[in-house]
């Protein structure tokens, strides 16, 4: 009996070590906001409402092993994105709370941030969206004489110095990475309509869309135009050193862009890279300052999660 009692307090002991999952905040997963509620044995329910479809999954501790979690169903017959996750690790630092989700080879698939009071999905999408955009860029071979743009925080985008609408496109509140340009007094306007963007080593490529009547749906016309960086002081990929990259975006880059992404997170720092193709690539920004050696280099937590992020996305 006393050995049965004893069993018990160290099971409720094992469940304690278990920081809780704040069921005070919205969980973001770069699509959706999840509400959690804590169950019985340390266990936390996931829920998430999209348009048209519930998503939920709870996640259940492992016994012997701090801030650690495996994945489970929900009670009802609802989605579950995260059915082939292996590992759950609930992290605290820096000022992020994350929950970072492993596959069987330990490799990070996704990260929901805990958002405090925030719930509104969409907002943070299209936040998240237009900071990856933020710059100044200009057309590569154009024709007809140099198209500028100049893309901000405002619902504005400069084009030759001249304002135009600036609208991101969502579906169910998520981003589906699409821009609508409005009409601007140039003439021609070539930038007139919808885009999707794909982000470049140099920029970014716009390819022009069409909305077909009988899928419902946007269809690539065959437009392509290609923007690089106008600013040569400018990070090309300085934005994945202030927000997380758990809104999938970046997985529309090829396998090149991504290895340079990620690298530039380093070259932030000033690491000395051996493979010669990344010395030259950096050695030409402006802005990259080699440190004297790489043993004091340490990127942030936030930085350590994107690389991660980055890397599982280049081993696809």
């Amino acid at each position: 009996m006393r050995k049965t009692a004893l069993s018990f307090i160290v099971l409720c002991a094992a469940l304690a070590a278990q920081a809780q999952v704040s069921e005070s905040a919205n969980w973001y997963n770069g699509c959706l906001t999840y509400s959690a509620k804590n169950m019985a044995e340390g266990k936390v329910l996931m829920n998430a409402m999209a348009e048209g479809e519930e998503h939920e999954f709870i996640l259940v501790p492992v016994a012997g092993k701090k801030d650690t979690y495996t994945v489970a169903d929900g009670p009802n017959d609802f989605v579950n994105v995260y059915s082939g996750i292996t590992t759950v690790r609930h992290k605290q630092q820096d000022g992020l709370d994350v929950l970072c989700f492993y596959d069987s080879k330990n490799q990070l698939q996704a990260v929901m941030s805990n958002e405090g009071e925030e719930w509104d999905a969409q907002k943070i999408n299209v936040e998240r969206f237009k900071h990856q955009l933020i710059g100044q860029y200009e057309l590569m071979g154009s024709p007809d004489g140099n198209l500028k743009l100049t893309i901000d925080w405002s619902d504005e985008v400069v084009i030759n110095r001249q304002p135009a609408s600036f609208n991101i496109e969502t579906f169910n509140g998520m981003v589906m990475g699409y821009i609508t340009i409005g009409y601007f007094d140039d003439g021609a306007n070539r930038l007139e309509g919808t885009w999707e963007v794909v982000p470049t080593i140099e920029g970014f490529r716009l390819c022009g869309l069409t909305f077909d009547e009988e899928t419902n749906w946007w269809e690539r016309n065959g437009v392509n135009l290609e923007f690089r960086e106008a600013n040569p002081h400018m990070d090309r990929f300085g934005y994945a050193s202030v927000i997380l990259l758990n809104d999938r975006q970046f997985r529309k880059m090829d396998k090149a862009t991504l290895r340079v992404m990620r690298n530039s997170i380093l070259a932030h720092h000033g690491y000395n890279f051996q493979s010669k193709d990344l010395q030259e690539y950096f050695a030409n920004q402006p802005w990259y300052n080699p440190a004297a050696s790489n043993d004091g280099i340490k990127p942030t937590f936030l930085e350590q999660l994107n690389i991660e992020l980055i890397k599982a996305e280049e081993n696809k």
